[in-house]
């Protein structure tokens, strides 16, 4: 390991991971595990059966108090009356302009105690953006982070594998259900969420049950791989899923990055980012974000330019080689040129 990676943030389950040979990289500040056997494996893997992502870099900020929900209805923008205890909700921060701050799910235990699941880049952002538009609400927000440790089991198998270790019937779990119960003997919360694009459960519990919880999964089934952060990344450019710092940023907003649904401006409370968004929605915006494949080999790179007839139209900022379709693929941003599903690009 040389001296660079003696200063990054170690997971509870890190030696695990240099046991088992995995490749360390540094991500977001943490030392975390890019592959274990190749990337391409274990993407494949996750679709046709089922894998364990260690994923405890995340970022878990409780939000406590009789005004927690009029003041998380004024952070975020979607609208939390759709949120109903024991169950969570895709949403984002936004600055002013519209820009996001970032994205994260919300999940709601009661009125008053809620989480926010953030990226780990942007912990410490977060929880000082919330604090700072706290002091009318007199809530209660604290930074679990440290204290925390989080698993991704996700695949079609899930719920087979799953079902041995939950203290409830994991099959009656719909979509953004979650339960704060047990996983394996342990208190957990559990959702039926997923950054993949397959069936699966995100774990949360403390950090001092992390190994015993990660040796429990991996040892009951020879189904139960482990897999990256490589993997996790191809899975949710196949998925069309956002990562902040490529397709959401302070200077890209949620409407922009393809996901005005996560946008609920008809909602009766004001929220930050509101006006703006609002308009985005309405007249349009000056870029749009695009999927796309490659015809040959080469796999597109963020930053790579993006050209229509021969004009500049936009920049890449995701690419990978997609194994479930067997070709490259890649997420990008184009100007309000008017290309349409079909057209050729460059």
């Amino acid at each position: 390991m040389g001296p660079q990676l003696k200063t990054l943030i170690r997971t509870p389950l890190t030696a695990q991971h240099e046991t088992l040979g995995a490749r360390m990289i540094e991500f977001a500040g943490f030392l975390m595990p890019l592959q274990y056997t190749s990337v391409v494996a274990e993407h494949t893997h996750t679709r046709s059966a089922v894998s364990l992502f260690d994923v405890s870099h995340m970022g878990e900020i409780e939000i406590k108090g009789n005004h927690a929900f009029p003041f998380l209805q004024k952070m975020v923008t979607v609208d939390l009356l759709r949120l109903k205890p024991s169950t969570c909700m895709y949403g984002l921060l936004c600055y002013e302009h519209g820009g996001t701050v970032d994205d994260c799910f919300i999940y709601c235990f009661n009125a008053n105690r809620f989480w926010l699941v953030v990226n780990a880049a942007n912990i410490a952002k977060d929880v000082a953006w919330l604090r700072d538009h706290a002091s009318k609400f007199g809530v209660a927000i604290r930074d679990l982070s440290q204290e925390k440790a989080k698993l991704d089991l996700q695949g079609p198998y899930m719920e087979k594998i799953a079902s041995r270790f939950c203290s409830f019937p994991i099959s009656l779990m719909g979509r953004f259900d979650m339960v704060d119960g047990r996983f394996a003997t342990f208190p957990a919360v559990i959702s039926r969420s997923g950054y993949t694009g397959e069936d699966g459960i995100e774990i949360y519990f403390d950090a001092v049950y992390a190994n015993l919880i990660w040796n429990e999964i991996l040892e009951c089934d020879p189904r139960v791989k482990p897999a990256g952060l490589g993997a996790r990344d191809t899975l949710r450019i196949e998925a069309c899923y956002s990562l902040y710092g490529h397709e959401l940023s302070e200077h890209i907003s949620p409407v922009e990055a393809g996901i005005p649904w996560a946008v609920h401006e008809r909602k009766a409370d004001d929220f930050i980012g509101k006006a703006i968004l609002t308009a985005q929605k309405i007249n349009g915006t000056a870029k749009t974000l695009h999927a796309f494949t490659m015809s040959g080999r080469a796999v597109p790179r963020e930053g790579y330019e993006i050209f229509s007839h021969g004009k500049k139209v936009g920049y890449v900022s995701s690419g990978t080689y997609s194994p479930t379709l067997g070709k490259a693929i890649g997420l990008g941003f184009t100007d309000n040129t008017q290309l349409t599903p079909g057209d050729d690009i460059e």
